[in-house]
């Protein structure tokens, strides 16, 4: 498992962001397409997956410091990077120590997946 700094450029949908990556040496991934492993929200074509696209909005806006846990160069079929997102704990303390994908899933705005 990797851990890089990023920062939220946009939300996709309820499990897909994109971020920009720090990879160290002044070298940034510019939105990379990002899938919150673990999990698997509702499609964005229905009400639901709007719903949870907000407030994943809400939760990490665009410009949010974040800390992704990423397999080593594990992507999935659409070609994203899978991933655990980490916000830090003295900013976002409603999230009691918990990622992102666990917040969602706690929230009732995605469910536990495992491909």
């Amino acid at each position: 498992m990797y851990e890089y700094y990023a920062t939220v450029a946009s939300v996709t949908d309820g499990d897909t962001v994109k971020l920009d990556i720090d990879l160290g040496f002044n070298v940034i991934l510019r939105k990379t397409p990002v899938r919150l492993i673990g999990i698997n929200a509702p499609e964005i074509s229905t009400p639901e997956g709007i719903v949870s696209k907000t407030y994943l909005k809400e939760l990490i806006p665009v410009g949010t410091p974040v800390i992704l846990k990423s397999s080593k160069d594990k992507t999935e079929k659409y070609g994203r990077i899978l991933g655990t997102l980490v916000l830090d704990e003295l900013l976002f303390p409603h999230l009691q120590g918990r990622s992102v994908n666990s917040h969602m899933i706690v929230k009732g705005y995605a469910k536990a997946y495992m491909p």
